[in-house]
C-alpha cells in the first residue's frame, strides 16, 4: 500500500508545481499557460524518473508493436465519447494557445507531459513493484481528476467528461503496461485528434 501513497505524493507535488508555474505564466502571457503546465510537468517527471532509476524501468523503451492498435483504440474510443457528450467544450480555453500552436499543444505536448507523469512515473513506479491492474486503474483515476477540475460545466457533464478521461487513461495504461510510453502517447494523441475533429464538425454545423 505504501507504493500507492508514494506514487500519489509524487503525482500531487508535480501537479501542484506545474499548476503554480502555469498560474504565474498566465499573469503575463495567458495563452502560454497551457505550455507552461505541460512543460513543467514533463521535465519534473523526467527528473524524478532519472533520480529513481533508469528510464527503461519507467517504460521508456522503443516498442512499436502496439502503435497501430493504440491509434485506432484512442481515436475510436474518444470519437464515441465525444459524440455522446451533450455540450462539447475545450478545457480552460482562455489558457490555450491558438492556431498551429494549439495543434502542437494538444497532439504532442499535452500527451507527452500527461503520459510521462501519469503513465511513466506513476504507473511505471507501481508496475515495478508487481502491481498490474491496480497500477493501471490508479494512474487512470489520477489522470481523470484534473479533467473534472478543468472543465467549467454542470456536475453531471463534468462527471461524464471525467469518466471519458478515465476510460482513455485506462486504455493508455493497459497499453503502457504492455509496450511502454510510445503506445500510450499515440493513444492519447489520437484521442485528442478525435476530440478536435468532433469539435470542429460541430462548430461548422452550428451545434449548440
Amino acid at each position: 500500500m505504501i507504493e500507492f501513497a508514494v506514487a500519489f505524493l509524487l503525482w500531487l507535488l508535480i501537479l501542484v508545481a506545474s499548476t503554480t508555474v502555469a498560474s504565474l505564466t498566465a499573469k503575463k502571457m495567458t495563452r502560454k499557460a497551457g505550455f507552461a503546465i505541460q512543460l513543467t510537468m514533463l521535465f519534473l517527471s523526467l527528473a524524478v524518473i532519472e533520480i529513481m532509476g533508469s528510464p527503461e524501468r519507467f517504460g521508456f523503451v522503443p516498442d512499436l508493436r502496439y502503435v497501430l492498435p493504440a491509434f485506432i483504440l484512442g481515436f475510436g474510443a474518444s470519437l464515441i465519447i465525444n459524440l455522446l457528450e451533450g455540450n462539447p467544450s475545450v478545457p480552460m480555453k482562455e489558457f490555450m494557445p491558438e492556431g498551429i500552436e494549439r495543434l502542437i499543444f494538444l497532439l504532442i505536448l499535452a500527451p507527452l507531459g500527461e503520459e510521462t507523469l501519469n503513465r511513466a512515473l506513476v504507473e511505471g513506479y507501481l508496475l515495478s513493484y508487481g502491481h498490474f491492474w491496480s497500477a493501471i486503474l490508479f494512474s487512470a483515476l489520477l489522470f481523470a481528476l484534473p479533467h473534472w477540475m478543468a472543465f467549467k460545466a454542470k456536475r453531471r457533464e463534468k462527471a461524464f467528461i471525467a469518466t471519458g478521461a478515465f476510460i482513455i487513461g485506462s486504455s493508455a495504461g493497459y497499453l503502457f503496461a504492455l509496450g511502454g510510453i510510445v503506445p500510450a502517447f499515440v493513444l492519447h494523441s489520437s484521442a485528442n485528434i478525435a476530440s478536435l475533429t468532433v469539435l470542429k464538425l460541430r462548430e461548422r454545423s452550428g451545434y449548440k
